[in-house]
């Protein structure tokens, strides 16, 4: 398995360690998820996402090529811009999602670590006639995330800069570190103000320890609290949620689509489904009337008929109960709808709630 690259400071924090994303050997917590979670919502945690599949592209065509592949507007970007968007197949079923950052001589994309290679692949084929270079800057690149309501005064203390409270999602601003060029993203992943800080990997270990040092709130987050986090703000993720077998418009990602760009790998499907049709099921949340949270793939029931299944399961800080992320039928896609939840031992009551989970709001 894989270790990041703070693998060692990790393990002198006390860090408890298990395989994620297939083959990384991750920080899962540091002291316990509910502790870990309640210091996002309520003040600050940094996180190592070094993890992630980092890829850039450069050559003076780089915008072009990839405004013509990918479900967003790249062209109409400018430097220090960026935005979410998804890779499709020809049928509009989902590659990969990913972040694009542009950046002054480059466009860099940030996607699951279990999707870089398959965005490399992908987007290497088309590339023919184009000046463009692709290349996979996962090691090359470390990532650690600031997340939380106090995130703003911490990363702008450690990277002596300001005007942090005004950046758009997933814009991003350069600065100095430690005599090193690092790029600051605004992320709300978890639904929280947030940021996720770029930076060479050889003073990726600096800006950890300067991080943790600067407060004494700076919490450290295991990846069992980011993933309770992301339930929690109704955010998918790709291998749970986001598959090769949803349209992104049945996972209620409009916001990952430019209708107006024209075409797009698997544009054709997409626009179908949205002016002409609509999709049979819909990404919700579900609050459980159980004490245990669900399995993955669990089918869930409205009375005697199957109408979807449970994608993603977590304990919830703030409601105090088991929560879940999963697809539905339209028909019961209504804010209050029950349904049942199939497990070993029987069926479970739940209720079909709009993302994010209410009283949390994102």
């Amino acid at each position: 398995m894989k270790n990041t690259l703070l693998h060692e400071i990790h393990q002198k924090l006390g860090a408890t360690f298990a395989e994620r994303h297939k083959d990384w050997n991750l920080a899962v917590q540091f002291t316990d998820t509910v502790s870990e979670h309640n210091a996002v919502r309520n003040n600050v945690g940094i996180a190592d996402i070094s993890y992630l599949g980092t890829l850039s592209l450069t050559g003076e065509d780089r915008a072009k090529f990839l405004h013509r592949l990918i479900s967003n507007n790249v062209e109409g970007l400018s430097v220090g811009e960026g935005n979410y968007a998804t890779l499709l197949t020809n049928r509009g079923k989902i590659i990969a999602d990913m972040k694009v950052y542009i950046f002054e001589d480059s466009i860099y994309l940030s996607t699951a670590p279990e999707n870089t290679e398959n965005v490399f692949t992908e987007l290497d084929k088309y590339i023919i006639a184009d000046d463009v270079e692709l290349s996979v800057e996962t090691d090359n690149l470390g990532a650690i995330a600031v997340y939380g309501p106090k995130s703003t005064e911490l990363v702008q203390s450690v990277l002596n800069v300001e005007g942090l409270s005004s950046l758009p999602e997933n814009h991003s601003l350069f600065c100095e570190f430690d005599q090193q060029r690092i790029a600051c993203v605004e992320s709300n992943t978890v639904g929280e103000c947030g940021y996720h800080l770029y930076i060479s990997t050889d003073k990726l270990e600096t800006l950890w320890e300067k991080l943790m040092a600067a407060g004494a709130n700076v919490v450290p987050i295991g990846w069992d609290a980011l993933e309770s986090l992301r339930i929690e703000a109704g955010t998918p993720r790709y291998g749970t949620e986001l598959t090769d077998s949803v349209i992104p418009l049945e996972a209620e990602l409009e916001h990952a689509i430019d209708f107006e760009k024209g075409c797009y790998i698997g544009q054709e499907i997409v626009a179908r489904m949205k002016y002409r049709g609509h999709p049979n099921r819909l990404l919700r949340g579900i609050e459980i009337d159980a004490e245990d949270t669900m399995q993955q793939n669990s089918k869930i029931f409205n009375g005697e008929k199957e109408v979807g299944w449970v994608t993603s399961s977590a304990y919830s800080p703030i409601l105090k109960k088991p929560i879940a992320l999963g697809y539905v039928r339209t028909e019961v896609t209504e804010q209050g709808s029950r349904i049942q939840i199939e497990t070993s031992e029987g069926r479970v009551n739940g209720t079909v709630v709009g993302l994010p989970f209410s009283p949390y709001k994102a």
